[in-house]
């Protein structure tokens, strides 16, 4: 820590070594995670001590309090509490060892990248708490691993993590919502759709293929509909019979044997199916394919 002690003051302020013994410092030029460990942090503690930074703070429980202009403010699990700089207050002891990440950014900085929104820049944040984008848990744990390292190239990586946390902030206190989600669900449905070629001769379910796809069920069928125009079983149930011409035109295998390879429990199940979806059934299919009237 005796390295990075004048970053250290730089975003919490007037601070040393012995109120910071029980805390986990990562730091970067512009960026530092603090995470309490077997105890307080004695500076946190000190009554009506204010940060030159941004504060945020992501707690793992509900022992997190702050006093601030005489109101009690509890962190709530799951959601982010933001502090603007010179803002006093202290938090205050609690029964249980608090369990949190407070993320400090420095005012330029975090001020820098606020005006690239619409949004208004004299905000003052007094420890209101806002919904959290829950990727940012990953960028702080690649902060974290870059800090600690210390291989080269790690200032160039801290501060490109350093962005990508500051903006997941601002996107969340302001409910900007980047355009990934319709990409990444459409690559979650080609994944389900990739499985569902590679088994569609097996007994499948929509709870299988949510799985795959890493949704809910009732998400995946949403979603599912929307990029392939279909519900997930019917689609299921295309594919297989799109498998049963080819081993119709194959012409080796008995409709019994066809049926049960591509995944249906009965000839005159597959029967079924075949006539709704090409009106004429497996036999007469077959049938034209060998007088070519079927190509």
């Amino acid at each position: 820590m005796e390295n990075d002690l004048d970053h250290i003051r730089n975003l919490l302020g007037a601070t040393d070594k012995e109120q910071l013994r029980y805390v986990d410092c990562f730091i970067g030029e512009d960026i530092g995670l603090f995470m309490p460990v077997g105890g307080a942090c004695f500076y946190a503690l000190t009554p009506g001590h204010s940060h030159p930074s941004y504060m945020f703070i992501l707690s793992f429980n509900d022992q997190t309090s702050l006093q601030v202009n005489g109101k009690v403010i509890t962190s709530e699990p799951g959601k982010i509490l933001a502090m603007s700089p010179c803002i006093e207050h202290h938090e205050l002891p609690s029964c249980a060892p608090p369990r949190y990440i407070a993320v400090f950014i420095d005012k330029m900085f975090f001020e820098e990248q606020l005006g690239k929104y619409p949004v208004n820049l004299d905000i003052v944040f007094m420890g209101e708490s806002y919904n959290i984008d829950r990727n940012i848990f990953t960028l702080l744990k690649r902060f974290m691993i870059e800090a600690e390292n210390r291989v080269p190239g790690r200032e160039a990586v801290l501060l490109a993590l350093s962005l990508e946390i500051c903006h997941s902030i601002i996107r969340s206190i302001f409910e900007f919502s980047p355009e990934h989600d319709r990409i990444s669900s459409r690559m979650e449905i080609d994944r389900a759709v990739e499985y569902i070629h590679a088994n569609s001769g097996k007994k499948l379910a929509v709870d299988e293929m949510a799985g795959i796809a890493h949704m809910s069920p009732s998400n995946f069928s949403r979603v599912f509909k929307k990029e392939m125009g279909r519900p997930p079983m019917d689609y299921l149930k295309q594919v297989r019979l799109e498998r049963a011409k080819k081993l119709l035109l194959a012409g080796d295998r008995s409709i019994t044997e066809i049926a049960l390879e591509c995944g249906f429990n009965s000839p005159a199940y597959l029967s079924a199916c075949f006539y709704r979806q090409f009106n004429m059934s497996p036999t007469g299919y077959r049938k034209g394919l060998k007088k070519g009237v079927i190509s």
